[in-house]
Protein backbone atom coordinates (compact mmCIF):
# COMPACT_ATOMS: atom_id res chain seq x y z
CA UNK A 1 0.00 0.00 0.00
CA UNK A 2 1.66 3.05 -1.41
CA UNK A 3 1.32 6.07 1.45
CA UNK A 4 2.22 9.56 0.80
CA UNK A 5 3.24 11.60 3.70
CA UNK A 6 2.55 15.70 4.83
CA UNK A 7 3.82 17.48 7.68
CA UNK A 8 1.41 16.12 9.78
CA UNK A 9 -0.31 13.37 8.10
CA UNK A 10 -0.56 10.31 6.28
CA UNK A 11 -2.93 9.43 3.37
CA UNK A 12 -3.86 7.63 0.47
CA UNK A 13 -6.56 9.67 -1.29
CA UNK A 14 -7.94 8.10 -4.32
CA UNK A 15 -11.38 9.85 -6.24
CA UNK A 16 -13.08 8.40 -9.35
CA UNK A 17 -14.80 10.56 -11.48
CA UNK A 18 -16.59 10.34 -14.74
CA UNK A 19 -17.72 12.88 -16.90
CA UNK A 20 -20.04 12.91 -19.13
CA UNK A 21 -20.67 14.27 -22.97
CA UNK A 22 -24.12 16.31 -23.30
CA UNK A 23 -26.59 14.01 -24.74
CA UNK A 24 -24.43 11.35 -24.39
CA UNK A 25 -23.11 11.62 -28.03
CA UNK A 26 -20.16 9.81 -29.18
CA UNK A 27 -17.65 12.53 -29.40
CA UNK A 28 -14.55 11.01 -28.00
CA UNK A 29 -13.94 8.45 -30.07
CA UNK A 30 -10.85 10.16 -32.28
CA UNK A 31 -7.40 9.23 -30.38
CA UNK A 32 -6.36 12.97 -31.36
CA UNK A 33 -8.76 14.33 -28.93
CA UNK A 34 -8.11 11.95 -26.20
CA UNK A 35 -4.65 12.60 -25.92
CA UNK A 36 -5.41 16.37 -26.05
CA UNK A 37 -7.39 15.31 -22.86
CA UNK A 38 -4.43 13.24 -21.34
CA UNK A 39 -1.76 16.20 -21.90
CA UNK A 40 -4.63 19.06 -20.32
CA UNK A 41 -4.77 16.06 -17.24
CA UNK A 42 -0.81 15.94 -17.29
CA UNK A 43 -0.49 19.75 -17.07
CA UNK A 44 -3.21 20.32 -14.47
CA UNK A 45 -1.43 17.21 -12.42
CA UNK A 46 2.18 19.15 -12.50
CA UNK A 47 0.76 22.78 -11.65
CA UNK A 48 -1.39 21.31 -8.92
CA UNK A 49 0.31 18.19 -7.63
CA UNK A 50 -2.53 15.62 -8.35
CA UNK A 51 -1.55 12.11 -9.53
CA UNK A 52 -3.73 11.10 -12.27
CA UNK A 53 -3.57 7.25 -11.97
CA UNK A 54 -5.70 6.51 -14.70
CA UNK A 55 -7.42 8.29 -17.54
CA UNK A 56 -9.76 6.62 -20.01
CA UNK A 57 -12.63 7.38 -22.57
CA UNK A 58 -15.81 5.52 -24.28
CA UNK A 59 -16.89 7.28 -26.58
CA UNK A 60 -19.87 9.12 -24.08
CA UNK A 61 -17.41 10.01 -21.14
CA UNK A 62 -13.95 10.29 -19.22
CA UNK A 63 -13.10 8.03 -16.28
CA UNK A 64 -10.36 9.92 -14.48
CA UNK A 65 -8.69 7.83 -11.13
CA UNK A 66 -6.92 11.38 -9.07
CA UNK A 67 -4.98 11.00 -6.00
CA UNK A 68 -4.78 14.71 -4.25
CA UNK A 69 -3.55 15.80 -1.24
CA UNK A 70 -6.00 16.36 1.75
CA UNK A 71 -5.74 19.71 1.85
CA UNK A 72 -8.01 20.21 -1.77
CA UNK A 73 -11.70 18.93 -1.32
CA UNK A 74 -13.11 16.92 -3.76
CA UNK A 75 -15.10 20.20 -5.62
CA UNK A 76 -12.01 21.73 -5.88
CA UNK A 77 -10.63 19.14 -7.83
CA UNK A 78 -13.35 18.86 -9.75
Amino acid sequence: MELRHANHCVYKIRYHMVFCVKYRKKLLLKTELVNFLKNVCFEISERYCFEFDAIGSDGDHVHLFVGAEPKYSPSKIM
